[in-house]
Protein backbone atom coordinates (compact mmCIF):
# COMPACT_ATOMS: atom_id res chain seq x y z
CA UNK A 1 0.00 0.00 0.00
CA UNK A 2 1.15 3.51 -0.80
CA UNK A 3 1.58 5.84 2.09
CA UNK A 4 1.10 9.58 1.77
CA UNK A 5 4.26 11.41 2.84
CA UNK A 6 3.95 13.57 5.88
CA UNK A 7 3.22 17.21 5.10
CA UNK A 8 6.12 19.53 5.60
CA UNK A 9 5.61 22.17 8.22
CA UNK A 10 4.95 25.54 6.61
CA UNK A 11 7.26 28.36 7.45
CA UNK A 12 5.64 31.26 9.29
CA UNK A 13 4.53 34.08 7.06
CA UNK A 14 7.10 36.87 7.25
CA UNK A 15 5.86 40.06 8.85
CA UNK A 16 5.63 42.93 6.39
CA UNK A 17 7.75 45.96 7.11
CA UNK A 18 6.15 49.35 7.64
CA UNK A 19 7.63 50.61 4.36
CA UNK A 20 5.82 47.85 2.48
CA UNK A 21 2.54 48.61 4.23
CA UNK A 22 2.74 52.35 3.60
CA UNK A 23 3.72 51.76 -0.01
CA UNK A 24 0.62 49.69 -0.73
CA UNK A 25 -1.87 51.92 1.12
CA UNK A 26 -2.55 54.37 -1.75
CA UNK A 27 -3.05 51.54 -4.24
CA UNK A 28 -5.40 49.69 -1.91
CA UNK A 29 -7.34 52.86 -1.09
CA UNK A 30 -7.87 53.78 -4.74
CA UNK A 31 -8.66 50.19 -5.75
CA UNK A 32 -11.24 49.70 -3.00
CA UNK A 33 -12.99 52.98 -3.82
CA UNK A 34 -13.08 52.27 -7.57
CA UNK A 35 -14.41 48.76 -6.96
CA UNK A 36 -17.19 49.93 -4.62
CA UNK A 37 -18.25 52.73 -6.95
CA UNK A 38 -18.01 50.57 -10.06
CA UNK A 39 -20.04 47.67 -8.70
CA UNK A 40 -22.69 50.03 -7.36
CA UNK A 41 -23.01 51.81 -10.69
CA UNK A 42 -23.20 48.50 -12.57
CA UNK A 43 -25.95 47.13 -10.32
CA UNK A 44 -28.05 50.29 -10.57
CA UNK A 45 -27.33 50.57 -14.31
CA UNK A 46 -28.49 47.03 -15.02
CA UNK A 47 -31.74 47.54 -13.11
CA UNK A 48 -32.46 50.90 -14.72
CA UNK A 49 -31.64 49.63 -18.21
CA UNK A 50 -33.89 46.59 -17.75
CA UNK A 51 -36.78 48.76 -16.57
CA UNK A 52 -36.16 51.18 -19.43
CA UNK A 53 -36.30 48.39 -21.97
CA UNK A 54 -39.46 46.86 -20.47
CA UNK A 55 -41.28 50.18 -20.67
CA UNK A 56 -40.73 50.27 -24.43
CA UNK A 57 -38.37 53.22 -24.41
CA UNK A 58 -35.38 51.42 -25.80
CA UNK A 59 -35.40 53.67 -28.87
CA UNK A 60 -34.03 56.53 -26.77
CA UNK A 61 -30.58 54.95 -26.84
CA UNK A 62 -28.49 53.27 -24.19
CA UNK A 63 -27.02 56.55 -23.01
CA UNK A 64 -30.34 57.66 -21.51
CA UNK A 65 -30.72 54.85 -18.92
CA UNK A 66 -27.01 54.94 -18.13
CA UNK A 67 -27.20 58.66 -17.40
CA UNK A 68 -30.30 58.07 -15.31
CA UNK A 69 -28.48 55.32 -13.40
CA UNK A 70 -25.82 57.82 -12.40
CA UNK A 71 -28.44 60.17 -10.93
CA UNK A 72 -30.13 57.32 -9.04
CA UNK A 73 -26.79 56.04 -7.74
CA UNK A 74 -26.00 59.50 -6.37
CA UNK A 75 -29.53 59.92 -5.02
CA UNK A 76 -29.18 56.64 -3.15
CA UNK A 77 -26.32 58.21 -1.21
CA UNK A 78 -28.47 61.18 -0.21
CA UNK A 79 -27.14 63.64 -2.73
CA UNK A 80 -30.06 65.99 -3.36
CA UNK A 81 -31.51 65.90 -6.88
CA UNK A 82 -32.47 69.27 -8.41
CA UNK A 83 -35.51 69.40 -10.69
CA UNK A 84 -36.35 72.86 -12.02
CA UNK A 85 -36.80 75.06 -8.93
CA UNK A 86 -37.30 72.17 -6.48
CA UNK A 87 -34.90 69.77 -4.82
CA UNK A 88 -35.76 66.11 -4.18
CA UNK A 89 -34.44 64.97 -0.81
CA UNK A 90 -36.67 61.94 -0.21
CA UNK A 91 -34.10 59.41 -1.34
CA UNK A 92 -34.18 55.58 -1.52
CA UNK A 93 -32.57 53.99 1.52
CA UNK A 94 -32.18 50.61 -0.20
CA UNK A 95 -29.60 52.11 -2.56
CA UNK A 96 -27.89 53.71 0.44
CA UNK A 97 -27.69 50.28 2.07
CA UNK A 98 -26.21 48.83 -1.12
CA UNK A 99 -23.53 51.54 -1.25
CA UNK A 100 -22.64 51.06 2.43
CA UNK A 101 -22.41 47.29 1.99
CA UNK A 102 -20.06 47.59 -0.97
CA UNK A 103 -17.92 50.15 0.86
CA UNK A 104 -17.82 47.93 3.94
CA UNK A 105 -16.58 44.97 1.89
CA UNK A 106 -14.04 47.19 0.13
CA UNK A 107 -12.72 48.59 3.39
CA UNK A 108 -12.36 45.16 4.94
CA UNK A 109 -10.50 43.88 1.87
CA UNK A 110 -8.16 46.89 1.82
CA UNK A 111 -7.16 46.43 5.47
CA UNK A 112 -6.50 42.74 5.03
CA UNK A 113 -4.53 43.09 1.79
CA UNK A 114 -2.28 45.76 3.29
CA UNK A 115 -1.95 44.12 6.74
CA UNK A 116 -2.71 47.48 8.33
CA UNK A 117 -2.51 47.38 12.14
CA UNK A 118 -2.07 50.98 13.32
CA UNK A 119 -4.59 53.77 13.73
CA UNK A 120 -2.59 56.15 11.52
CA UNK A 121 -2.34 53.68 8.62
CA UNK A 122 -6.01 52.76 8.89
CA UNK A 123 -7.04 56.41 8.92
CA UNK A 124 -4.85 57.10 5.88
CA UNK A 125 -6.42 54.16 4.05
CA UNK A 126 -9.99 55.21 4.86
CA UNK A 127 -9.48 58.90 4.08
CA UNK A 128 -7.69 58.12 0.81
CA UNK A 129 -10.43 55.74 -0.27
CA UNK A 130 -13.18 58.17 0.71
CA UNK A 131 -11.51 61.00 -1.21
CA UNK A 132 -11.23 58.81 -4.31
CA UNK A 133 -14.86 57.72 -3.99
CA UNK A 134 -16.03 61.33 -3.59
CA UNK A 135 -14.10 62.45 -6.67
CA UNK A 136 -15.62 59.63 -8.69
CA UNK A 137 -19.08 60.69 -7.49
CA UNK A 138 -18.38 64.26 -8.60
CA UNK A 139 -17.44 63.00 -12.07
CA UNK A 140 -20.61 60.91 -12.23
CA UNK A 141 -22.67 63.97 -11.25
CA UNK A 142 -21.17 65.99 -14.08
CA UNK A 143 -22.01 63.30 -16.63
CA UNK A 144 -25.49 62.28 -15.46
CA UNK A 145 -28.98 63.67 -15.83
CA UNK A 146 -32.52 62.33 -15.79
CA UNK A 147 -35.18 64.32 -17.63
CA UNK A 148 -33.78 67.61 -16.37
CA UNK A 149 -32.97 66.20 -12.94
CA UNK A 150 -29.35 66.73 -11.97
CA UNK A 151 -27.08 66.50 -8.94
CA UNK A 152 -24.70 69.35 -8.16
CA UNK A 153 -21.09 68.11 -8.29
CA UNK A 154 -20.19 69.66 -4.93
CA UNK A 155 -23.27 68.08 -3.36
CA UNK A 156 -22.24 64.70 -4.73
CA UNK A 157 -18.69 65.24 -3.45
CA UNK A 158 -19.82 66.01 0.10
CA UNK A 159 -22.60 63.43 0.38
CA UNK A 160 -20.76 60.50 -1.19
CA UNK A 161 -17.60 61.39 0.71
CA UNK A 162 -19.46 61.14 4.01
CA UNK A 163 -21.01 57.81 3.02
CA UNK A 164 -17.60 56.50 1.95
CA UNK A 165 -16.01 57.52 5.25
CA UNK A 166 -18.71 55.63 7.14
CA UNK A 167 -18.67 52.49 5.00
CA UNK A 168 -14.92 52.21 4.52
CA UNK A 169 -14.30 53.04 8.17
CA UNK A 170 -16.66 50.31 9.37
CA UNK A 171 -15.11 47.79 6.99
CA UNK A 172 -11.57 48.72 8.04
CA UNK A 173 -12.42 48.26 11.71
CA UNK A 174 -14.14 44.93 11.06
CA UNK A 175 -11.36 43.58 8.82
CA UNK A 176 -8.39 44.55 10.98
CA UNK A 177 -7.33 44.13 14.59
CA UNK A 178 -8.39 47.63 15.62
CA UNK A 179 -12.10 46.81 15.72
CA UNK A 180 -11.62 43.72 17.88
CA UNK A 181 -9.30 45.65 20.18
CA UNK A 182 -11.81 48.48 20.53
CA UNK A 183 -14.58 46.03 21.41
CA UNK A 184 -12.33 44.31 23.93
CA UNK A 185 -11.67 47.65 25.65
CA UNK A 186 -15.36 48.49 25.98
CA UNK A 187 -16.48 48.47 29.62
CA UNK A 188 -18.92 45.74 30.57
CA UNK A 189 -21.88 48.13 31.10
CA UNK A 190 -21.48 49.38 27.53
CA UNK A 191 -21.50 45.80 26.24
CA UNK A 192 -24.64 45.07 28.23
CA UNK A 193 -26.31 48.16 26.77
CA UNK A 194 -25.39 47.11 23.22
CA UNK A 195 -26.77 43.63 23.90
CA UNK A 196 -30.06 45.09 25.12
CA UNK A 197 -30.21 47.48 22.15
CA UNK A 198 -29.62 44.63 19.70
CA UNK A 199 -32.37 42.51 21.25
CA UNK A 200 -34.84 45.40 21.24
CA UNK A 201 -33.95 46.31 17.64
CA UNK A 202 -34.50 42.75 16.47
CA UNK A 203 -37.90 42.60 18.16
CA UNK A 204 -38.87 45.96 16.66
CA UNK A 205 -37.84 44.80 13.18
CA UNK A 206 -40.11 41.77 13.45
CA UNK A 207 -42.99 43.85 14.81
CA UNK A 208 -42.68 46.50 12.09
CA UNK A 209 -42.53 43.82 9.39
CA UNK A 210 -45.70 42.20 10.68
CA UNK A 211 -47.58 45.50 10.92
CA UNK A 212 -46.51 46.50 7.40
CA UNK A 213 -47.51 43.11 5.97
CA UNK A 214 -50.94 43.25 7.64
CA UNK A 215 -51.50 46.77 6.32
CA UNK A 216 -50.59 45.78 2.76
CA UNK A 217 -52.74 42.64 2.79
CA UNK A 218 -55.77 44.39 4.28
CA UNK A 219 -55.60 47.24 1.74
CA UNK A 220 -54.39 45.20 -1.22
CA UNK A 221 -57.36 46.06 -3.45
CA UNK A 222 -56.68 49.78 -3.06
CA UNK A 223 -52.96 49.30 -3.74
CA UNK A 224 -53.67 47.22 -6.85
CA UNK A 225 -56.15 49.78 -8.18
CA UNK A 226 -53.70 52.65 -7.72
CA UNK A 227 -50.92 50.60 -9.34
CA UNK A 228 -53.07 49.87 -12.38
CA UNK A 229 -53.96 53.54 -12.80
CA UNK A 230 -50.35 54.65 -12.48
CA UNK A 231 -48.78 51.83 -14.53
CA UNK A 232 -51.29 50.14 -16.88
CA UNK A 233 -48.64 48.25 -18.83
CA UNK A 234 -46.49 45.34 -17.69
CA UNK A 235 -43.26 47.25 -18.24
CA UNK A 236 -44.51 50.25 -16.29
CA UNK A 237 -45.61 47.92 -13.49
CA UNK A 238 -42.08 46.51 -13.27
CA UNK A 239 -40.70 50.03 -13.01
CA UNK A 240 -43.13 50.89 -10.20
CA UNK A 241 -42.22 47.65 -8.40
CA UNK A 242 -38.49 48.41 -8.57
CA UNK A 243 -39.07 51.95 -7.34
CA UNK A 244 -41.20 50.65 -4.46
CA UNK A 245 -38.49 48.18 -3.45
CA UNK A 246 -35.91 50.97 -3.49
CA UNK A 247 -38.05 52.96 -1.04
CA UNK A 248 -39.13 49.95 1.04
CA UNK A 249 -36.70 50.70 3.93
CA UNK A 250 -38.06 54.27 4.04
CA UNK A 251 -41.59 52.93 4.36
CA UNK A 252 -40.59 50.51 7.12
CA UNK A 253 -39.09 53.40 9.09
CA UNK A 254 -42.37 55.26 8.64
CA UNK A 255 -44.20 52.25 10.07
CA UNK A 256 -41.76 52.29 12.99
CA UNK A 257 -42.64 55.94 13.64
CA UNK A 258 -46.32 54.99 13.40
CA UNK A 259 -46.15 52.28 16.06
CA UNK A 260 -44.03 54.60 18.24
CA UNK A 261 -46.76 57.26 18.24
CA UNK A 262 -45.51 60.35 16.33
CA UNK A 263 -46.52 58.89 12.97
CA UNK A 264 -45.50 60.50 9.68
CA UNK A 265 -46.59 63.15 7.21
CA UNK A 266 -47.32 62.44 3.55
CA UNK A 267 -47.45 65.93 2.09
CA UNK A 268 -49.98 68.73 2.02
CA UNK A 269 -50.31 68.78 5.80
CA UNK A 270 -51.57 65.19 5.85
CA UNK A 271 -50.47 63.43 9.02
CA UNK A 272 -50.91 59.76 9.90
CA UNK A 273 -50.55 58.37 13.42
CA UNK A 274 -52.27 55.70 15.56
CA UNK A 275 -54.62 58.25 17.14
CA UNK A 276 -55.89 60.28 14.18
CA UNK A 277 -55.41 61.13 10.53
CA UNK A 278 -55.43 64.77 9.54
CA UNK A 279 -55.16 66.58 6.25
CA UNK A 280 -56.24 65.94 2.71
CA UNK A 281 -55.65 63.31 0.07
CA UNK A 282 -52.58 61.11 -0.07
CA UNK A 283 -50.16 61.35 -3.01
CA UNK A 284 -50.92 58.94 -5.87
CA UNK A 285 -48.26 56.44 -4.82
CA UNK A 286 -49.54 52.85 -4.87
CA UNK A 287 -47.84 51.65 -1.69
CA UNK A 288 -49.39 54.55 0.24
CA UNK A 289 -52.72 52.86 -0.44
CA UNK A 290 -51.87 50.74 2.62
CA UNK A 291 -52.50 53.79 4.82
CA UNK A 292 -56.00 53.45 6.33
CA UNK A 293 -58.54 56.12 5.46
CA UNK A 294 -59.24 56.65 9.17
CA UNK A 295 -57.24 55.89 12.27
CA UNK A 296 -58.21 52.36 13.42
CA UNK A 297 -59.89 52.04 16.80
CA UNK A 298 -57.16 49.66 17.98
CA UNK A 299 -54.39 51.94 16.69
CA UNK A 300 -53.21 53.11 20.14
CA UNK A 301 -52.60 49.48 21.08
CA UNK A 302 -49.72 49.44 18.61
CA UNK A 303 -47.72 51.44 21.13
CA UNK A 304 -47.49 48.23 23.13
CA UNK A 305 -45.17 46.79 20.46
CA UNK A 306 -42.16 48.97 21.44
CA UNK A 307 -42.97 48.20 25.08
CA UNK A 308 -42.87 44.49 24.24
CA UNK A 309 -39.52 45.04 22.46
CA UNK A 310 -38.17 46.52 25.68
CA UNK A 311 -39.40 43.46 27.56
CA UNK A 312 -37.56 41.24 25.10
CA UNK A 313 -34.38 43.25 25.67
CA UNK A 314 -34.67 42.79 29.45
CA UNK A 315 -35.33 39.06 29.09
CA UNK A 316 -32.34 38.57 26.79
CA UNK A 317 -30.05 40.55 29.09
CA UNK A 318 -31.18 38.57 32.13
CA UNK A 319 -30.59 35.33 30.23
CA UNK A 320 -27.03 36.33 29.35
CA UNK A 321 -26.05 38.18 32.52
CA UNK A 322 -27.05 38.07 36.17
CA UNK A 323 -26.93 41.67 37.37
CA UNK A 324 -28.08 43.64 40.37
CA UNK A 325 -31.12 45.84 39.91
CA UNK A 326 -29.13 49.07 39.59
CA UNK A 327 -26.63 47.65 37.08
CA UNK A 328 -29.39 46.05 35.03
CA UNK A 329 -31.43 49.27 34.99
CA UNK A 330 -28.41 51.27 33.80
CA UNK A 331 -27.72 48.76 31.03
CA UNK A 332 -31.35 48.75 29.90
CA UNK A 333 -31.57 52.55 29.90
CA UNK A 334 -28.36 52.66 27.87
CA UNK A 335 -29.83 50.19 25.38
CA UNK A 336 -33.00 52.27 25.09
CA UNK A 337 -30.87 55.36 24.44
CA UNK A 338 -29.02 53.54 21.65
CA UNK A 339 -32.36 52.53 20.11
CA UNK A 340 -33.61 56.12 20.38
CA UNK A 341 -30.56 57.57 18.64
CA UNK A 342 -30.71 54.93 15.90
CA UNK A 343 -34.43 55.53 15.34
CA UNK A 344 -33.92 59.30 15.12
CA UNK A 345 -31.15 58.88 12.54
CA UNK A 346 -33.24 56.47 10.46
CA UNK A 347 -36.24 58.78 10.63
CA UNK A 348 -34.12 61.69 9.44
CA UNK A 349 -32.74 59.64 6.54
CA UNK A 350 -36.14 58.26 5.54
CA UNK A 351 -37.90 61.60 5.12
CA UNK A 352 -37.56 64.53 2.78
CA UNK A 353 -39.21 66.24 -0.15
CA UNK A 354 -40.38 64.97 -3.53
CA UNK A 355 -40.87 68.46 -4.91
CA UNK A 356 -42.65 71.56 -3.73
CA UNK A 357 -46.16 72.27 -2.53
CA UNK A 358 -47.96 69.19 -1.22
CA UNK A 359 -44.84 67.04 -1.59
CA UNK A 360 -42.49 69.37 0.23
CA UNK A 361 -42.34 67.37 3.46
CA UNK A 362 -42.81 63.60 3.76
CA UNK A 363 -41.75 61.24 6.49
CA UNK A 364 -41.65 61.11 10.29
CA UNK A 365 -40.33 63.73 12.72
CA UNK A 366 -36.88 62.48 13.65
CA UNK A 367 -36.54 63.83 17.20
CA UNK A 368 -40.07 62.92 18.27
CA UNK A 369 -39.71 59.41 16.85
CA UNK A 370 -36.44 58.80 18.68
CA UNK A 371 -37.71 60.12 22.01
CA UNK A 372 -41.01 58.25 21.83
CA UNK A 373 -39.45 54.96 20.83
CA UNK A 374 -36.68 55.23 23.41
CA UNK A 375 -39.18 56.01 26.16
CA UNK A 376 -41.47 53.09 25.28
CA UNK A 377 -38.58 50.63 25.04
CA UNK A 378 -37.14 51.87 28.34
CA UNK A 379 -40.55 51.55 30.02
CA UNK A 380 -41.01 47.96 28.89
CA UNK A 381 -37.50 46.88 29.84
CA UNK A 382 -37.60 48.53 33.27
CA UNK A 383 -41.00 47.00 33.93
CA UNK A 384 -39.55 43.51 33.48
CA UNK A 385 -36.41 44.36 35.43
CA UNK A 386 -38.28 45.78 38.41
CA UNK A 387 -40.78 42.95 38.34
CA UNK A 388 -38.16 40.22 38.37
CA UNK A 389 -36.13 41.89 41.12
CA UNK A 390 -38.84 43.32 43.38
CA UNK A 391 -41.72 40.84 43.18
CA UNK A 392 -39.76 37.81 44.48
CA UNK A 393 -38.63 39.90 47.46
CA UNK A 394 -42.20 41.02 48.15
CA UNK A 395 -43.47 37.46 47.97
CA UNK A 396 -40.78 36.15 50.31
CA UNK A 397 -41.41 38.99 52.78
CA UNK A 398 -45.13 38.33 52.65
CA UNK A 399 -44.68 34.64 53.42
CA UNK A 400 -42.65 35.48 56.54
Amino acid sequence: MLERPAARPQAPRPRRSREDVVGTLPVAAVTSAVWAAGVGLVVVGVLVTAAWALTGRGDDGLGTPLSAAGVLWLAGQHAGVSVAAATITLLPMLLLGLALLLLFLAGRWAVRITSTTTVADTALLVVGGAATYALLAMLVAQASSLGGATVAPLTALASCGAVALLGLGAGALAGGPLGAAALARLPQPARDSLLAAGAASGALLVAVGVVAAVAVVSRWSTIASMSHQLAPGAGDAVGVLLLTLAYLPNLLVWVLAYVAGPGFSVGGGTGVDPFSQTGGLLPAVPILGAVPEQAPAAGPLLLLLPVAAGMVAAAVLRHRRSLALREEAVALLGGAAVVAVGAALLAALSGGALGDGRLEQLGPPALATGLALGGLVAGGSLLVSLGTHVLPTVWVTGEH
